[in-house]
């Protein structure tokens, strides 16, 4: 007698899975991305690109090897949050970066002027080129030339006549920075704090080139 009464709710709820089955795979955009009530868990990148190059960091500090640092962490950083593959030769974009500057600054010495308080900051400069519009890069070093002026108009008296194309719109670079601090007492070190401001810098960057909401 249990059994036939509780017949009719065991199919409901197996026309209730079955409702909400083609539902739940819509939402699956690819793999684990899911699209629910307008939220995304797909990363923000532009999935047209496909590959990227990332040079080593130009680095205009006198600190030495950092610019193999924060490149292997910028790779490491692309390959794990981005559906985008590193390469070293022909690629869909290309990531620059310039390292400008990593100053020490003591912030707090104790009676016999050591260190019990110091910060770390790194200044980097990050351009982004879409090689699929414009294959020709300029320059890495030296002064940037400024593209040649527009032709003139066919008939420049004329209002109405055809203005030229507009050319592609120039890359700004942008200026990043980040921040550690670390306190000897503590056990931290240079070193660690150094690797610490690497990595943080590595993923700033990387979440620069999201999508915009």
């Amino acid at each position: 007698m249990r059994s036939s009464r509780c017949l009719p709710l065991i199919r409901g709820l197996a026309l209730l899975a079955a409702g909400c089955l083609p539902w739940v795979l819509g939402a699956c955009t690819a793999f684990d991305d899911f699209t629910v009530l307008g939220y995304k868990t797909a990363p923000q990148f532009d999935r047209s690109i496909r590959t990227v190059r990332v040079p080593i960091a130009e680095n205009k500090t006198f600190l030495r090897g950092v610019e193999f640092e924060l490149t292997e962490a910028l790779v490491k950083q692309i390959e794990r949050r981005t559906p985008w593959k590193v390469v070293q030769g022909d690629a869909d974009a290309e990531l620059r970066v310039t390292i400008l500057g990593v100053p020490k600054r003591v912030i707090l010495p104790n009676q016999l002027n050591e260190v019990r308080q110091a910060e770390l900051t790194m200044s980097v400069e990050v351009a982004w080129f879409d090689l699929r519009m414009n294959p020709e890069l300029p320059p890495r070093r030296g002064p940037q030339v400024p593209p040649p002026p527009p032709p003139p108009l066919t008939n420049a008296s004329d209002p109405l006549a055809p203005l030229p194309p507009p050319g592609p719109p120039p890359f700004a670079p942008i200026l990043v920075q980040r921040t550690v601090t670390f306190i000897p007492e503590l056990g931290e070190s240079y070193a660690t704090a150094r690797a610490k401001l690497v990595n943080d810098m590595a993923e700033q960057i990387v979440s620069l080139l999201e999508i915009p909401w």
